[in-house]
């Protein structure tokens, strides 16, 4: 993988995407944790001692994630693109039984809008360092970075 510059965009989104995977991650074990006793609803404000360790795990990925947001925000702006961060600083964990309901309390749908965030961001911010650095001898990359490349393109720039 390519060498980036500390403090860039392109080094900011990584960084992002690293806080995102280790937030989803605490709550996939705060609610793994969380389903393997009965419980009563309503409960969330009062942690158990079983969770003490999850729930710090979970706080530490919070407030990590938490710092980022605002610089975030600005660059959803910046290349035009939905801030869906805050919906994943807005779930609230254990908020019903596990005998009540045993879906996550960030669903699919708001985890896949993270993720085509964190992948359009990752392909704006490397097209955006690549124009910089660009000379006029290459007018083909301009044209096509002008015009957008299509989702296709930034797949595979994503992947490879």
């Amino acid at each position: 993988m390519d060498q980036v510059p500390p403090g860039t965009d392109q080094q900011f989104v990584h960084e992002l995407n690293e806080a995102v995977q280790h937030y989803l991650l605490a709550v996939d074990a705060w609610e793994a944790a969380y389903q393997k006793y009965y419980r009563l609803p309503g409960y969330a404000d009062r942690v158990s001692d079983d969770l003490q360790e999850e729930h710090q795990t979970y706080l530490e990925c919070r407030r990590r994630l938490e710092k980022l947001a605002p610089r975030a925000r600005g660059l959803c702006f910046k290349h035009g693109l939905r801030d869906p961060f805050p919906g994943l600083l807005k779930a609230t964990l254990g908020q019903h039984a596990p005998q009540q309901r045993r879906i996550s309390a960030i669903g699919r749908s708001e985890r896949s809008a993270v993720t085509e965030c964190l992948m359009q961001l990752t392909v704006a911010c490397r097209e955006w360092s690549q124009e910089g650095e660009s000379s006029p001898a290459e007018p083909t990359r301009a044209a096509e970075s002008s015009a957008g490349p299509s989702w296709l393109r930034r797949m595979v720039d994503f992947l490879y």
